[in-house]
């Protein structure tokens, strides 16, 4: 099948209708080349009714010179109805041997022209040398006309029923088998299967057919993977929620049972109850608080009202905060910040928070000694914001999903670093939200290095 698909590839076209329009072209040269291939074995047929082939004419003439015409007749065993004239210049019979006409019968110009040049194979003449008589010798044809008849239809049937089942293959090669190709795999999409794909070739409306359908059981795919992986999120975060607040309810139940029940502790001990209580309030606080904020910032009706601020200026104002900090951490701190303004349309006090999680865990996870460095530059009408330290950095398992809700390097997930695992992840959607992209270059081996593009509001 292979085979005959290839050889009918000049059938393609890039339209069905034109493609009809080939096959059907194809279709009536070949009904020509039928007609042509019946006239041809019909005269071939013809010719085999008559053995001319075997009988010499002038042998039979020696054998009637040497006999006579019966013993002739006889030797050269001429089939039934054959039979042998004696002619003269004048077209009458002089002798025969069962012939229709008697001795004397003389034929007319025009009839026997017309006898001899329309059954050319019938009649045989030969014309003895220095002789004015010839003989005419008649055969008979071994087939009638209904044999003829019976042969030429047949030929011509058995030719069509083949001409048909070949264009029915083309047809087929070209029709339709991409359509029971199409309504297969259209099956196999409806029992759920949607990462199943169509194949065939096929250069017309089918292949855009085919293409439509494997874009859109793609799309669907992709969809049913979204929305699983959205589904295992969910379930991840509720049992990360789940887990965050127990630390601190149990502890803030715990110590409020024991100063409600117990009323012999010192002074000093309720204190340290008491800070243990606000403690844990404030850490389940701020967990909430962050889950609130991230929920606001997935909701894609949620638009930041942003204005057009001086990033440069902005970064300076937002550092500045964070100098005690890194001093009290005995950080070694360098900015690169040009004098030029780099304009950017921005939700200041969001934008703010982004950057400000980003310094925030490079100071509580870098340690002691350790160097802080940002720079701003401009690069492909963009805005580039690199924040680096040489702390201990981030294991290359966690690189891919660090933006991820309740990622932490940290893998004991206790209160120690006082975080709540949702800072970058915060971070990234108010990029996002800007229009923006941040990541975390996993190239980087000295500790950790984000990048992050925001969009120039103008050309500088």
């Amino acid at each position: 099948m292979n085979k005959l698909k290839n050889k009918f590839n000049l059938f393609h076209s890039n339209t069905i209708s034109k493609q009809f329009l080939i096959n059907y072209s194809f279709l009536f040269v070949l009904l020509l080349v039928i007609i042509g291939f019946t006239f041809i074995a019909n005269y071939l047929y013809v010719n085999s009714m008559y053995i001319t082939s075997e009988i010499n004419i002038e042998r039979v003439y020696k054998n009637t010179l040497d006999y006579d015409m019966k013993k002739a007749f006889e030797l050269e065993y001429l089939p039934e109805g054959a039979y042998l004239e004696y002619i003269d210049t004048h077209l009458t019979v002089l002798s025969s041997y069962n012939s229709p006409h008697k001795i004397g019968y003389t034929y007319s110009q025009k009839d026997y022209n017309e006898m001899i040049f329309d059954d050319p194979y019938g009649f045989m003449v030969y014309y003895p040398k220095n002789k004015e008589e010839f003989l005419l010798m008649y055969l008979p044809p071994e087939k009638n006309f209904i044999d003829i008849f019976i042969f030429t239809g047949s030929f011509f049937i058995i030719s069509l029923a083949v001409a048909i089942i070949l264009y029915a293959k083309v047809t087929s090669i070209q029709i339709i088998q991409p359509i029971n190709h199409i309504l297969a795999g259209v099956k196999i999409i409806s029992e759920g299967n949607y990462g199943n794909k169509i194949n065939f070739h096929s250069k017309n409306e089918l292949g855009v057919l085919r293409d439509a359908i494997n874009q859109m059981t793609g799309k669907i795919q992709e969809e049913i993977s979204l929305r699983e992986k959205s589904e295992s999120n969910r379930k991840r975060l509720i049992l990360d929620i789940s887990h965050d607040l127990k630390t601190p309810l149990t502890n803030i139940t715990g110590y409020a049972q024991t100063l409600a029940s117990n009323n012999d502790l010192s002074y000093e001990q309720k204190d340290k109850y008491l800070d243990i209580i606000l403690s844990n309030s404030n850490r389940a606080n701020n967990l909430i608080q962050d889950l609130f904020e991230l929920s606001q910032m997935e909701m894609e009706e949620k638009i930041l009202m942003r204005e057009e601020k001086n990033l440069c200026e902005l970064l300076r104002r937002i550092l500045i905060s964070y100098i005690p900090e890194l001093e009290t951490n005995h950080m070694t701190y360098s900015f690169e910040i040009p004098n030029i303004p780099i304009y950017c349309f921005v939700h200041e006090q969001k934008l703010e928070r982004a950057i400000g999680n980003i310094i925030t865990n490079s100071i509580k996870y870098s340690g002691k000694n350790t160097t802080f460095y940002l720079e701003i530059k401009i690069s492909n009408d963009k805005a580039i914001i690199i924040i680096q330290d040489n702390g201990t950095g981030i294991e290359k398992a966690f690189v891919p999903i660090i933006f991820e809700p309740f990622v932490r390097a940290d893998p004991s997930r206790n209160a120690k670093s006082g975080g709540t695992g949702l800072g970058l992840a915060i971070t990234k959607k108010i990029i996002e939200k800007h229009k923006g992209q941040i990541s975390l270059d996993s190239n980087y081996s000295n500790g950790c290095k984000f990048i992050i593009s925001l969009p120039l509001s103008k050309d500088i």
